[in-house]
């Protein structure tokens, strides 16, 4: 008779530690992203001007506002559950900071099949602890759901020869990305079409169909959309072209100038000088990337850490050199995506001798410490701007502004969606001929509200009646 030992038995005599199972610690860095989302940034954040817009398209409260060519449908039906209820920012933040931290639990969660262990973890502990995921963790913008899409996107693509729903998964993440943002998905699809072709050895057919259909959710909606309200679809992407400046630029400087902030180098934004810390944080990103590769060579499971890599740089590349501005959250599905292969440095690093590990570690403790202060500081600055405009709008309010009206000037987006009027907003300088819009307003004996400060005005503003607003902030109103 043949008595088969307990595993446990087999380490008589020594102490057995006790080690977490993936799945935990993933959920637990999961939750840790929610609440620390909750500390650094705070759900009481005002509204931006892209989350004004975004969330305007389904809002009870607040006509839409301004929908421009490049922008998708995906952040206003992510939020369109909240915002046809309230307009409270408040439970806007609650909702996306519980949704963002399932999206990170569920995005890397998908490779906990492919590589288990602690790998998947410490990827989610990078990815979620940088400043972009956290300061915009909870907010109503496209680009943290485009990287987490594409983290599950590449892992579902992977499953596929041993998951007869890997398919569907994938489809469904290329379905996310291209309603949030359709240009990402084209680009990330490109790596992955080609590995379902060549590098799989069956189900290449199924799983290019999958990526087609994935596509096929946002391009279509975005066809449809182009057709129904810009002209066609020919012509929204040149005006989605034009409006982000598209063409060849080398946008790298810019990128690297921004790591610490500002969130947007544009429009006469002042981004700083490139910052020496930021910048050997940024320069480590590729060295530890490339550890992780060799890494995972040794370890024979370099194809999947591989792909990742591949498909992040992929996803970085139009915005460092096709765009010819920066926002440091367009990177964001590449840290997403390389979070991967650097996890696979960290825990190697961790395996060797002690002085080794314990300077793996304390570059870990330190990615998150110094992400955690930036996230903390961007959080705070926009919280001041913000706090401005929330008392610029009680002033309006208590003066009576009330629809049917048309807020015209700087973040005049915001203003207009609390108050519930139509908006054009302006960003460097007043048009010099009265917009058709206001024009239009004006005719229909609405009441149009200029709204600025510290900004030149236009001529045919001059007699209007003027009303300091708190803060910096000014307005006229029609004599």
């Amino acid at each position: 008779m043949t008595v088969t030992r307990p595993r446990i038995l087999s380490g008589l005599g020594r102490p057995q530690r006790f080690a977490p199972r993936p799945i935990v610690l993933l959920a637990l860095v999961s939750c840790l992203y929610g609440l620390a989302q909750l500390l650094l940034v705070s759900p009481r954040l005002g509204i931006g001007w892209d989350e004004a817009v975004y969330a305007s398209q389904f809002s009870s409260h607040a006509p839409p506002a301004v929908f421009s060519a490049p922008r998708a449908q995906g952040v206003p039906l992510l939020v369109a559950p909240v915002v046809a209820l309230t307009n409270s920012v408040l439970v806007l933040r609650l909702y996306l900071t519980v949704i963002s931290s399932l999206a990170l639990f569920g995005a890397f969660s998908v490779w906990l099949r492919i590589r288990p262990g602690r790998l998947v973890p410490v990827a989610a502990l990078l990815y979620g602890s940088s400043w972009l995921s956290l300061f915009y963790g909870n907010q109503a913008m496209p680009n943290g759901y485009t990287a987490l899409a594409a983290v599950a996107a590449v892992g579902f693509l992977l499953l596929s020869e041993r998951s007869r729903l890997a398919p569907v998964g994938l489809a469904g993440s290329l379905a996310v990305m291209s309603l949030m943002r359709p240009s990402d998905a084209l680009v990330a699809a490109v790596p992955l079409v080609v590995t379902a072709l060549v590098g799989l050895r069956r189900r290449r057919i199924v799983t290019s169909a999958a990526i087609a259909a994935g596509l096929a959710v946002g391009w279509g909606q975005w066809a449809i959309e182009a057709h129904a309200r810009f002209g066609g679809f020919v012509t929204r992407l040149k005006e989605a072209g034009e409006h982000n400046g598209t063409g060849w630029n080398v946008s790298i400087v810019e990128h690297a100038r921004a790591l610490d902030g500002p969130t947007l180098c544009r429009f006469g934004a002042e981004c700083g000088a490139v910052s020496p810390v930021a910048l050997t944080w940024w320069l480590a990103i590729p060295v530890m990337t490339a550890l992780g590769l060799w890494a995972a060579g040794r370890r024979r499971h370099l194809f999947p850490i591989a792909l990742a890599a591949v498909t992040g740089l992929a996803m970085a590349l139009p915005y460092l050199f096709y765009v010819d501005y920066a926002a440091p959250r367009f990177l964001m599905p590449a840290y997403a995506l390389l979070s991967l292969p650097i996890a696979e440095a960290v825990v190697a690093g961790t395996r060797l001798r002690r002085p080794v590990a314990a300077v793996v570690i304390a570059g870990l403790v330190a990615h998150v410490a110094l992400q955690g202060a930036y996230a903390y500081r961007m959080a705070a600055v926009n919280h001041r701007d913000r706090e401005a405009i929330d008392a610029a709008v009680q002033e309006l309010r208590r003066m009576g502004v009330r629809p049917p009206c048309m807020i015209y000037g700087q973040s005049g987006v915001q203003i207009g969606y609390h108050l519930r009027c139509h908006s054009q907003g302006i960003i460097q300088r007043f048009a010099q001929r009265p917009p058709l819009r206001i024009r239009q307003a004006l005719e229909r004996g609405e009441q149009v509200v200029v709204v600025y400060r510290n900004l030149r005005l236009p001529p045919y503003v001059m007699t209007w009646r003027e009303a300091d607003l708190p803060g910096p902030w000014k307005a006229r109103f029609p004599g």
